[in-house]
């Protein structure tokens, strides 16, 4: 701290230096001025001005363009670091105060100015989180939501959230209820029953104990009556009538393994578009109708979301991420998952093509130790499907010998597998035409021209005549009157646009949001590099970066568009990587969605902000 008398020498230099245009202060002016300079954020600014260090000015740049950045600020500093992140995501302040201003309320610092736009982490957000929820949701839907956050948000203090939110979360029981000893009892059994079907236990948090006698259910059997209490859909249990001749004859075969008790691995091999998922539902339909329980997993989260009751096989079998030649399941004996293992009837692998081999490998050794029997899968009737000639297993940095390896195909079990082939059946697809020329390119048929080109048909091309509009023309062919259709969640789900890098996706979505009507509400993601003491990754390099598999930095949402979850929050009730859901509204901290497919479409869920956005 230096300080100077009012009478010094030294005082009249510090007001003169005050008074000086800096870069910061001549940005503001220019701003305050200039309309359309208020459009770029402070580290773009040298791009399209150039500062003139005599008269202190930006000036619009000519047509040279400049990269520039902002001086460099550590967490430690305090405001000067929080002040360097307004900057980076503010557009058009006009003078310190109004970079304080938040909806039109004036913040007292930089860093509580940054707190309300979202920028950093709050510790109270969770339970702004819950506050927010509970004023239009029921209290079973906070407890779902207060559950998931348990696991995904990281609490710091989940007694004190607990504590802070109980009336909210028991509002329902204490109407019918006047015990509160009772109340705390029969909510955090619910909470329990929620973490179990998420894969946890309720005595690792520090929440209450459960005191009372209740009616808790055993987490060895919870498992076997989820299964148990499946309801069948009234149209797919006529599904079976409704199988032609190549599925009639797989589901005849499986069945016969069924009615007779015979153990076997069959795979059923075809191109999309045979029925594979329909005589999925066929089988799984008929035998659950008996009494009997059919597990039905997937590689992937949007193939399990199309069968009844999916589960992704790495949340269903607990296969491990990094695997072995060696490798086995995380199931316990005696664990819930090992007794709907052993009470399993027929099992269905969805898109095993995309797994690993080792992932196979691990889940047959993984059957055999809890069953107690040597045979493939401990004897279990394994079905497996796939096609071959889509997406097979990712190898990162992967050679063609080493995704080949990495195939089912290499496996010794693949030799002990029956399989099964489905042809296309043309009178069922909506476009056989379609399907045969994507067939031919997939086989190798297609006749090429000038060498190794595929000329595509113009019935599969959208004629355009301008370049630059030329997104725009292709939303409004895939999407045409969306602005008249953009709440209808059927119209939204049934269309879909493909791209091969995602800087397209990105600039897509962009524009698609636009046309969406209403309220835009932005999420920030809050990214940091672990151990990281001396800054030499600053925030805003990390919010630059746009991976592959992660959401971006800024989750832009409007109410009816449509979000894919990116991350398994609960695969038994559909909430995995890939399922697609439609905004239904959304508050500073809580985002509401409906599931738009899968066996639980029209279902609402709260989502809580997170620090890695999970969309």
């Amino acid at each position: 701290m230096v300080r100077f008398r009012d009478d010094d020498l030294m005082s009249n230099i510090v007001d003169r230096e005050m008074d000086k245009r800096t870069m910061l202060t001549a940005f503001f002016e220019r701003n305050r001025i200039d309309e359309t300079a208020r459009v770029y954020l402070y580290k773009y600014f040298p791009k399209h001005f150039t500062w003139n260090g005599s008269t202190r000015r930006w000036n619009p740049r000519g047509r040279k363009n400049q990269r520039g950045r902002i001086v460099s600020a550590n967490p430690a500093e305090g405001e000067r670091y929080y002040l360097r992140l307004l900057l980076s995501n503010v557009r058009g302040p006009t003078s310190f105060e109004h970079l304080c201003t938040v909806n039109g309320q004036r913040c007292e610092t930089f860093r509580k100015a940054a707190l309300e736009l979202g920028l950093i982490e709050d510790d109270e957000y969770l339970s702004q989180c819950l506050e927010e929820a509970s004023t239009f949701q029921f209290p079973n839907a906070l407890r779902r939501l207060f559950a998931t956050i348990m696991i995904f948000c990281q609490p710091g203090d989940i007694r004190k959230l607990w504590n802070d939110q109980f009336e909210s979360l028991s509002e329902d029981h204490r109407l019918h209820c006047q015990s509160i000893e009772r109340v705390q009892n029969m909510v955090l059994t619910e909470i329990s029953v929620l973490l179990q079907s998420m894969g946890k236990n309720i005595n690792e948090f520090d929440l209450p104990k459960i005191t009372d006698d209740v009616n808790l259910q055993d987490a060895g059997y919870r498992e076997l009556q989820e299964e148990y209490g499946i309801v069948l859909e009234p149209e797919h249990l006529s599904a079976k009538d409704s199988l032609n001749p190549d599925q009639k004859n797989v589901f005849d075969e499986i069945m016969m393994h069924v009615d007779n008790d015979l153990p076997g691995v069959l795979f059923i091999d075809g191109p999309g578009g045979t029925g594979k998922t329909f005589l999925y539902i066929s089988l799984l339909t008929e035998i659950r109708s008996r009494g009997l329980i059919a597990l039905a997993t997937a590689s992937s989260g949007a193939a399990a979301n199309n069968m009844p009751r999916g589960r992704t096989a790495h949340s269903r079998f607990k296969i491990p991420l990094n695997l072995e030649n060696n490798s086995m399941c995380n199931i316990k004996k005696q664990s819930g998952a090992a007794k709907l293992i052993r009470s399993a009837k027929i099992i269905i692998w969805d898109e095993a093509s995309m797994a690993k081999r080792q992932a196979i490998e691990a889940v047959d050794r993984t059957f055999q130790d809890i069953i107690g029997v040597s045979l493939p899968f401990g004897g279990k009737i394994m079905v497996m499907g796939g096609d071959f000639r889509q997406v097979l297993p990712v190898i990162k940095r992967g050679t063609r010998a080493q995704i080949v390896d990495s195939s089912v195909r290499m496996s010794p079990l693949w030799s002990l597998t029956k399989k099964m082939r489905l042809t296309i059946n043309m009178r069922a697809l909506k476009d056989p035409w379609f399907s045969k020329f994507l067939l031919r390119v997939g086989d190798g048929t297609e006749e090429p021209i000038e060498g190794n080109y595929i000329r595509i048909p113009d019935d599969m091309t959208i004629q355009c005549n301008n370049r630059e509009n030329a997104i725009k023309e292709l939303i409004h062919a895939i999407f045409p009157s969306i602005e008249d259709n953009v709440y209808s969640s059927d119209y939204i789900i049934s269309r879909a646009i493909l791209s091969t890098k995602n800087e397209s996706v990105d600039e897509i979505n962009n524009q698609m949001i636009e046309i969406f009507q209403g309220e835009e509400k932005v999420y920030y993601s809050f990214d940091e590099a672990e151990d990281d003491q001396r800054n030499f990754y600053p925030v805003e390099f990390l919010n630059s970066l746009n991976v592959s598999g992660l959401a971006p930095h800024k989750l832009h949402l409007k109410i009816g568009c449509p979000i894919i979850l990116l991350r398994n929050i609960d695969p038994s009730h559909s909430l995995c990587n890939g399922t697609r859901l439609i905004c239904k509204g959304f508050m500073r901290n809580v985002i509401d969605a409906e599931i738009a497919v899968g066996q639980h479409a029209g279902k609402r869920v709260f989502f809580a902000k997170n620090p890695s956005n999970p969309f």
